[in-house]
């Protein structure tokens, strides 16, 4: 659809995926935005119908985007839909001309009264521009606990994201939400496999005995727990215990875990992150003291 946007026409598309020239230009839009590139994420078959780019184009190149994720979640049982926006991204030569705006308010018009909620996370040098569209910004919390006494005698392997059959593990065993978090995202597996085929290639550890899987990583004496992956009929104490390391006082959880024993809730805070929040009620982190998953960030 051709539009005209300060006495300059554009061309605005949303299906972008299967077009080979506009992806590649739209990869390397997210490439100097943000160090990303979306193609590996395609040609392994995960790019699916969830996540929808909303492009402006000046001929086949993509100068302006805005991305919108189709988020289910379950809070402790009950269904949530939300939209969450990301990938705001425009070319340097094209910025302050109207295009973000544009882009946002057709994401506003076509969302806007078919889902609970809407949110995003931006930088700190853009947390002014929000607001003008309705979105406030929000707190989350986030849950830590002393670590359990390790336990030594329980394998652990660690997966490999460029093999096929772990790759395909992973995938099944993320197709079902994380049976310990309180607010957990449903059917995951298509931005889950982006992060654990991407940044977080190297954290991704498998359990036989307990067919679990953690993706988790270490700072010092912390273990960052960022989502677990089973059946939910092993303790999560025990699920812990058997990945962490021997000198791992303390864990930190990338989503908010339920049982919450033991567990200390404080105010995250996020160096240049914002969450921003658009409802009729009040934030669902502010209400439930609870973050939105790490890994359900896109």
């Amino acid at each position: 659809m051709d539009i005209v946007i300060n006495k300059k026409e554009y061309r605005f598309k949303k299906e972008i995926r299967d077009d080979l020239k506009i992806r590649k230009s739209f990869n390397q839009l997210a490439k100097q935005s943000f160090d990303l590139n979306f193609e590996v994420w395609h040609q392994l078959g995960f790019w699916d119908e969830k996540y929808i780019p909303y492009a402006l184009l000046d001929g086949d190149c993509v100068v302006a985007n805005v991305s919108v994720s189709l988020m289910d979640f379950s809070l402790s049982g009950e269904q949530k839909k939300f939209i969450q926006i990301g990938t705001v991204m425009t070319d340097p030569n094209y910025r302050n001309q109207g295009l973000s705006r544009f882009l946002i308010e057709r994401v506003l018009q076509d969302w806007h009264g078919n889902c609970d909620a809407m949110y995003l996370f931006a930088n700190d040098d853009v947390k002014d521009f929000y607001p003008k569209f309705g979105f406030a910004a929000a707190q989350e919390y986030q849950c830590t606990r002393k670590a359990p006494d390790k336990s030594m005698d329980v394998p652990v392997k660690k997966l490999n994201m460029e093999a096929t059959s772990d790759l395909q593990l992973l995938k099944r065993k993320c197709s079902s939400l994380n049976p310990y978090s309180y607010f957990s995202m449903e059917s995951s597996e298509w931005l889950i496999l982006f992060y654990c085929t991407s940044f977080f290639k190297d954290k991704v550890f498998y359990i036989p005995l307990y067919d679990t899987i953690v993706i988790m990583d270490f700072e010092e004496n912390i273990m960052n727990c960022y989502d677990i992956f089973g059946t939910g009929d092993i303790p999560i104490e025990l699920i812990l215990s058997v990945v962490m390391e021997k000198e791992t006082k303390k864990i930190v959880f990338g989503f908010t875990p339920e049982p919450m024993d033991g567990c200390e809730i404080s105010l995250l805070n996020q160096e240049d992150t914002t969450l921003f929040y658009r409802s009729n009620n009040e934030s669902i982190c502010t209400e439930h003291k609870l973050m939105f998953p790490i890994l359900s960030r896109a």
